[in-house]
């Protein structure tokens, strides 16, 4: 497949942190039994899982002729953003948005309820989906809208952006006014 630029990079980073979205809320949904936006914005963009999917794109397909390298290579490189993810959200934020102490398929395996080992699998198992497949899916929407995909990823940044600025201010005035945030993702405050 031809080298594609910035553009590309761009259009992955939202694409794989939507299909992070999509995944995410699906399976929350389905363990709480209720419709659940597992992102931490208000619309469908989960940056942790673009930054993720680059990263596992990035590392792991320098050993893409060894399928189990680029396994590990997957659950170590989304365990440590996602680690990374939490404690930033935890911090800065006040919040948890994920605690996977209260998932019955997790709380026997996890560190502090911010990474766990069966995630951490199901994460190599999602690197192996990008490297051999999903990428390449993903660059020949890029190759094929051509120019256009200067524009398609100037809507993703603008509509990105408009929903950080909102989310981040709304949180931010419920966090000062001692307001529990409800609607977003499992949000509970923490002590820190």
């Amino acid at each position: 497949m031809k080298q594609f630029g910035f553009e590309g990079i761009i259009f992955a980073f939202f694409l794989l942190g939507i299909a992070g979205w999509v995944c995410e809320t699906i399976n929350e949904s389905i363990t709480r039994k209720k419709f659940v936006n597992k992102g931490f914005f208000k619309g469908p963009f989960v940056p942790c899982q673009g930054i993720g999917g680059l990263g596992v794109y990035a590392i792991g397909s320098l050993f893409k002729p060894y399928p189990l390298l680029v396994f590990l290579v997957g659950m170590v490189v989304c365990t440590a953003v996602e680690y990374g993810t939490a404690l930033f959200l935890e911090k800065c934020f006040k919040v948890k948005c994920w605690d996977y102490a209260t998932y019955p398929h997790t709380k026997w395996c996890h560190y502090k309820g911010r990474v766990s080992l069966t995630i951490s699998l199901f994460f190599g198992i999602i690197t192996l989906f990008v490297v051999y497949f999903f990428w390449d899916f993903m660059m020949s929407i890029v190759h094929a809208a051509g120019t256009s995909i200067l524009l398609i990823d100037g809507v993703f940044i603008a509509v990105f952006c408009i929903d950080a600025l909102y989310t981040c201010s709304k949180l931010l005035r419920y966090k000062k006014a001692g307001i529990k945030v409800e609607g977003w993702a499992v949000f509970s405050d923490t002590k820190a």
